[in-house]
């Protein structure tokens, strides 16, 4: 009798030890996983943040986030860059590139930085593009140095600067319309230079587009070249894929001739480079402009 009570009470005692464990497990688990989710909030590092009501700087400011604060996340567009955001119950969309941006101060910005622009160096990988009159200069090397610049200078305004290419690698042009769209990019801006197939004797650089919501920034791209020491051919239709097949304001620049001598030593002499550079990005200051 007292053998069977013993067994019995071991029998419990050893259930409940079970129970226990199982229950200190799960509050283990739990506490993790709420310690994770703590830790994964994102912590607004810029001085200071807008709230807008849709995921466009152009779209209504709401309301602000200040340094120091969390942000209850409760969507991101991995595309696009923009997270749909809870605080203080009130909803809204924040530019997560500047997030991490301690410098960035909305209340005494433009809106250059919460938007989305797209660079892309014409060609790469097996694509060569055009050659020197020598044959031995390649288009694809220095339309990725040109637009290498171009991104730093960018960047430099806070800008989500997204490149179809930052390597000699081979991207389809499909890819590279692709990725303006996907981004809702604001601007796409395709760099190139031209030739004149053996003419040797064309010159100069021009701006291309194919819809009409490109053609202000067109013009005003256009019209901050006219310091580059190279003929200036104007804007013009462009029928070409990364244009046509591209929902958002696109332009596609040809920044001289690399069959012609004189382009070609401005082409490759990083000088010349900085100078598109600088130009851009006075251009996209302009066309941002409130």
């Amino acid at each position: 009798m007292l053998n069977n009570a013993w067994k019995k009470f071991i029998h419990v005692s050893k259930t409940n030890w079970i129970i226990r464990t199982i229950v200190a497990i799960l509050i283990i688990i739990l506490f993790t996983i709420s310690l994770i989710r703590f830790l994964s909030i994102p912590k607004v590092e810029s001085q200071n943040l807008n709230i807008r009501k849709n995921p466009s700087p152009y779209a209504k400011v709401i309301g602000n986030v200040e340094r120091g604060q969390s942000l209850h996340v409760i969507k991101k567009n991995k595309n696009t860059g923009w997270w749909k955001i809870k605080i203080n119950n009130q909803k809204g969309w924040v530019a997560s590139w500047l997030i991490n941006k301690e410098k960035y101060n909305a209340k005494n910005s433009d809106n250059i930085a919460e938007t989305t622009i797209v660079l892309d160096p014409g060609h790469g990988g097996s694509d060569a593009g055009t050659l020197s009159a020598e044959g031995d200069k390649m288009e694809k090397v220095y339309t990725l140095k040109t637009a290498l610049k171009v991104y730093h200078e960018l960047q430099n305004l806070n800008a989500n600067v997204l490149l179809t290419r930052d390597s000699d690698k081979y991207v389809p042009l499909a890819n590279r319309a692709y990725l303006s769209y996907a981004s809702k990019a604001n601007l796409f801006i395709s760099f190139h230079f031209n030739s004149s197939n053996g003419m040797y004797n064309a010159n100069g650089y021009q701006v291309f587009k194919y819809h009409k919501n490109a053609d202000t920034f067109a013009n005003i791209i256009d019209k901050k070249f006219e310091n580059l020491p190279m003929e200036n051919r104007k804007v013009d239709f462009g029928n070409y894929y990364v244009l046509r097949n591209n929902t958002q304001p696109a332009v596609l620049l040809e920044m001289g001739f690399m069959d012609n001598t004189h382009d070609f030593k401005l082409i490759k002499s990083d000088a010349y480079q900085q100078k598109i550079a600088s130009d851009v990005r006075m251009a996209v200051q302009e066309y941002f402009k409130d």
